[in-house]
């Protein structure tokens, strides 16, 4: 619990960062400048999108790759529990 406590505070310490720089910047309209802070894909250009795609599908294939070596390495039972309390 007081992890998620730590994660919403700085979350929430970035989100009034961003919306403070973007107000100061622009002088635009608040409304426009919150919903740019709290939606950052609306402000992502193509190549920004695709960079951050690369990312997430390597993220995926890293655990991919170690799920693999894992299930090679211990068979196919990786991961299951033994509930019957033996």
């Amino acid at each position: 619990m007081k992890e998620l406590g730590i994660v919403l505070f700085i979350f929430i310490s970035l989100i009034i960062l961003s919306i403070g720089i973007d107000f100061f910047l622009t002088k635009g309209d608040l409304h426009e400048i919150i919903i740019t802070a709290v939606n950052p894909f609306r402000v992502m250009d193509i190549p920004e999108m695709v960079i951050m795609i690369l990312f997430i599908l390597r993220y995926f294939l890293e655990k991919a790759v170690e799920l693999w070596k894992k299930i090679k390495k211990y068979g196919v039972d990786v991961g299951k529990v033994n509930r019957e309390g033996n």
